[in-house]
């Protein structure tokens, strides 16, 4: 019998212009041209700007996994802050609304790739209008957590007559403390007196736009042994099956762009030295910049916690900003036990260091699913967007040994709650407690990470996907 002739299912995708929305489609890119389906050969491309691809483009991508440029109207922002990377804040709206501007750019790449598929981030909802219109299914790929997703969009669709969230243990105090939030969050942080160009979709539109366009259903960055009832009740709100496509951790950390090995060097020599499970790592992503009270109270509340830590700071590139991002560290600060590394530190690297025992952080989701990987119990100090869903996550599943106080609002700490929280974590009971659940948890997100585990969620993705073009046959099957 004649051998079946292979056909080829061509997938795009469109994140966000984030490090933290670029990673994820990235790895869940490799992983999809890695698995193998009957007489199928999975091809991806990967769109983002010049500015991000610039940082992931590595001779190591798999032959077919294509980076392809899309150039934003430049006449609001140069091309080198066409990322969010050290990007001011003030000129977020201004990067949405130049990445709006770029459909029709994104549209002209649907007709010279011409996929099967695109999948597309949730500040993109008009990404699938440019898909449908050609005649090619879309569906929203989410790397934010499922609980997260389900706060935002239960409390938008309720705004007018706001109900609680059904979860407790995420909810922000209520429903009416949930509904503040979301529409703080919905005005984009715009002023009165911004005079940046508004954005062409209203920010409270963008997430439920982006869901109701989905075809079929929503992926997201996640597992079932974590968030099953919050990915059941995000499926609720759709009417959409929730697909989990794991924690998509990568193995590797790659060094720093642009910079020495040295740096590297000197941070794991400095770990050596720490006695085991004594160190705190200290970072806030790379899109948020502390202000110079913030950066006072966190240096205060450091040297006050006693404990070796090591802080990852950082600050914008713009000399203009009038944020109120602070320019440097506070005037004659030398820690006596701590390590101060401006600018980008190998986190992956750093957490999985036998001296690392804690870990405070700003509660991104890849940053809880990290440390989670690695079973280092967190100290959760939530900044914005969805931080404070994912700390109240993390708190649930004893994943968090503790939480810093911010009684008037999200941002506003004090040093002595700094240094209470991380005392607890690396000292008190809290942290007992957290370490031995962090060692349950790290089982978790291994077997979805990794193994057949994450094989198999990838397949039945890519199953469903190739159902959804009318290509393939049989199941997925892990090279």
């Amino acid at each position: 019998m004649a051998q079946a002739e292979r056909e080829r299912l061509s997938v795009l995708m469109f994140p966000w212009l984030a490090h933290g929305h670029v990673t994820p489609y990235l790895e869940l890119a490799r992983r999809l041209v890695a698995t193998s389906f009957p007489n199928l050969d999975v091809v991806v491309h990967l769109v983002s700007t010049p500015a991000n691809l610039a940082h992931i483009a590595t001779p190591s991508l798999p032959s077919n996994l294509h980076l392809v440029e899309i150039r934003l109207p430049a006449e609001e922002l140069p091309a080198s802050l066409h990322t969010t990377k050290r990007l001011p804040p003030r000129l977020m709206p201004a990067l949405k609304h130049a990445c709006d501007l770029a459909a029709p750019r994104f549209g002209a790449l649907i007709d010279e790739l011409r996929p099967d598929l695109v999948l597309y981030d949730f500040l993109q909802p008009w990404a699938p209008l440019e898909a449908a219109s050609r005649g090619v299914p879309a569906a929203h790929f989410s790397t934010c957590s499922a609980a997260a997703t389900a706060f935002f969009l239960h409390c938008l669709r309720t705004d007018q007559s706001p109900s609680a969230f059904p979860f407790d243990a995420i909810s922000l105090g209520g429903a009416a403390q949930d509904a503040r939030y979301t529409a703080l969050l919905a005005s984009a942080g715009r002023g009165k007196d911004d005079d940046s160009p508004p954005p062409l979709v209203p920010e409270r539109d963008r997430l439920p736009l982006s869901l109701d366009r989905s075809t079929v259903f929503v992926a997201v960055k996640t597992c079932a042994d974590i968030e099953r009832k919050y990915m059941d009740y995000l499926s609720q709100l759709t009417g959409k099956e929730i697909v989990p496509v794991g924690p998509l951790l990568v193995h590797d950390d790659p060094r720093n762009p642009g910079g020495e090995s040295s740096e590297e060097d000197a941070i794991m020599a400095w770990l050596d030295g720490e006695d085991p499970g004594s160190v705190v790592l200290v970072s806030f992503g790379s899109e948020y910049f502390l202000s110079e009270r913030q950066m006072a109270q966190m240096a205060r509340g450091l040297e006050l916690s006693g404990a070796p830590f090591l802080w990852v700071v950082r600050f914008p590139d713009d000399d203009n900003d009038s944020s109120g991002a602070a320019r440097s560290l506070p005037r004659d600060y030398a820690p006596a036990r701590g390590k101060v590394v401006q600018g980008w530190a190998p986190q992956r690297l750093v957490l999985a260091h036998g001296a690392c025992g804690a870990f405070l952080t700003h509660c991104g989701w890849s940053s809880v699913l990290e440390a989670m990987a690695v079973g280092v119990p967190m100290v959760a100090l939530p900044l914005h967007i969805d931080q404070p869903l994912n700390a109240n996550l993390a708190l649930e599943l004893g994943a968090a040994a503790a939480r810093v106080e911010q009684p008037e609002r999200f941002g506003e700490f004090r040093a002595e709650d700094v240094a209470r929280a991380v005392r607890a974590a690396v000292n008190g009971e809290e942290g007992k407690a957290a370490r031995r659940r962090a060692a349950e948890l790290r089982e978790v997100v291994a077997r979805n990470n990794d193994g057949d585990g994450a094989r198999r969620q990838v397949g039945v993705l890519l199953e469903k996907m190739a159902r959804l073009c009318g290509k393939g046959q049989g199941q997925a099957v892990a090279n």
